[in-house]
């Protein structure tokens, strides 16, 4: 039962990641919107789902990661490319759905301790859907503010034009 709902609130959140790639253009991808490059938002929402979804204490930084890479108020001179950075996503998604095509209500009760705080794998990632949904937001905003519409936004059930 609880697989089920976290595949459903899991599929929103790539479906309108999904969107959001469409919806910028390569040549604004680098640009700042909302004071920060477009590129270090996504980075940093792909980042923390590949981080934090499924154990944040047992995680390897991709190959490509630099130090504060993933800080998206930090910049260190490097940047991705649209086509890096959703490289890796569609990389973090496949991970995700196959975890979660795995998950029964006792992993999900399993103890996570990380940076001496301990959490349920559940709260590990309810506290994804939240975190990921407010860059969607956020992006959102900046997009609205630039060009006067958002994006689509697909919500639990049904789309928001």
């Amino acid at each position: 039962m609880f697989r089920e709902s976290i595949k459903n609130h899991t599929n929103q959140i790539f479906q309108n990641i999904d969107i959001l790639f469409d919806a910028i253009p390569n040549n604004e991808f680098d640009m700042i919107k909302g004071g920060f490059k477009t590129w270090k938002h996504f980075y940093h929402l792909i980042h923390s789902l590949d981080k934090n979804f499924i154990d944040p204490s047992n995680y390897t930084e991709p190959e490509f990661n630099e130090k504060n890479l993933d800080i998206i108020f930090m910049d260190n001179g490097n940047e991705l490319t649209k086509d890096e950075t959703n490289k890796y996503y569609k990389n973090v998604k496949t991970k995700i759905q196959k975890y979660i095509d795995g998950l029964n209500e006792e992993i999900l009760d399993e103890k996570i301790v990380f940076n001496e705080m301990s959490f349920t794998k559940l709260e590990l990632i309810l506290a994804q859907v939240q975190h990921i949904f407010y860059h969607i937001g956020y992006l959102h905003c900046c997009i609205k503010m630039e060009k006067g519409e958002t994006p689509e936004y697909i919500g639990l059930y049904k789309v928001v034009p």
